[in-house]
C-alpha cells in the first residue's frame, strides 16, 4: 500500500522498504462540500470542495527489526527523547498506495493517496489466552486520491 514504511505490495518488497501487510483496507472516499446560493424563495446547491474523508488499514503486525508504523511516527515525534517537530513533506507526509491484483498476481487499479500521514496509531490489545495473530491499526488522513494510470501491453 504506502510507498513508505507501513504496508507494502510486490513492488515496495523489491525496492527493500519495510513493511507490513495489510489484513483490510479501503479505497478512498470522497464527498463534495455544498455551496448554497439562496435565491428569492429557493435554494440553489451547487457543488463545492472535494473533502477527503480519512482510510482506516488493519496491518498483520509481524516481525521486524523496527516496528514501520512506530518508525515513521518517530520521524515527527520521539516520545522516548520527547521531541517534536513540525511535519513536512517526504518526512512524516508520505505519498502511499494501494493497489488492487487480479487472480494471476497482475496490478489492475492502483490508487495514490498524496500527502498522507497517520492520523491516529491503534496498536491494539494483546489477548495472551488467544492464538491469533497480533494486529496494527492506522487512521490515514491525506490531501487527495487518484487511481493511477497504467498502459496496457
Amino acid at each position: 500500500f504506502p510507498s513508505h514504511d507501513i504496508v507494502g505490495d510486490v513492488a515496495s518488497a523489491e525496492r527493500g522498504l519495510p513493511s507490513l501487510p495489510p489484513e483490510k483496507s479501503a479505497r478512498p472516499n470522497l464527498t463534495f462540500r455544498e455551496i448554497e446560493v439562496k435565491h428569492f424563495n429557493e435554494d440553489y446547491f451547487y457543488p463545492g470542495k472535494p473533502d477527503w474523508k480519512p482510510v482506516t488499514l488493519t496491518l498483520w503486525d509481524m516481525k521486524h527489526n523496527n516496528h514501520p508504523v512506530f518508525d515513521w511516527i518517530k520521524e515527527m515525534y520521539d516520545p522516548e527523547i520527547g521531541t517534536w517537530s513540525t511535519a513536512k513533506s517526504g518526512d512524516f507526509i508520505k505519498t502511499c498506495y494501494l493497489t488492487l491484483y487480479d487472480g494471476v498476481g497482475s496490478p489492475i487499479e492502483t490508487w495514490v493517496w498524496e500527502d498522507a500521514w497517520p492520523q491516529s496509531v491503534n496498536f491494539q490489545n494483546l489477548d495472551m489466552t488467544q492464538t491469533g495473530i497480533v494486529m496494527c491499526e492506522v487512521t490515514l488522513r491525506y490531501a487527495r486520491a487518484y487511481i493511477q494510470s497504467y498502459t496496457q501491453s
